[in-house]
């Protein structure tokens, strides 16, 4: 049986990423490996990353946010727009 933390989507920051209400304190026993996936709006990644991630342009990544909450965005866009995705969107994490 698989671990798990749900949450929300709480805001969408001025770049189109996604806050959730899931805080960075709640990821210390999280992998932070490809073992990881983090839902949102029906779309998935894999892992979640620090802000100096390096992944390319248009990829979809869950980072540890600076506000102190998991952020998910699009890379170079904005996932809200992109997506459809706004406030009260449920949010899985899952390894």
């Amino acid at each position: 049986m698989g671990n798990s933390i749900d949450g929300i989507v709480e805001s969408v920051n001025n770049s189109g990423d996604l806050v959730t209400d899931i805080a960075v304190e709640q990821l210390a026993t999280v992998p932070r490996d490809e073992s990881v996936t983090v839902s949102v709006g029906g779309h998935n990644t894999v892992g979640i990353h620090p802000m100096d991630h390096g992944e390319p342009e248009s990829t979809m990544v869950a980072v540890m946010g600076q506000t102190g909450f998991l952020e998910i965005g699009i890379v170079g866009m904005s996932i809200s727009e992109m997506l459809g995705i706004d406030r009260g969107e449920p949010v899985k994490i899952s390894w």
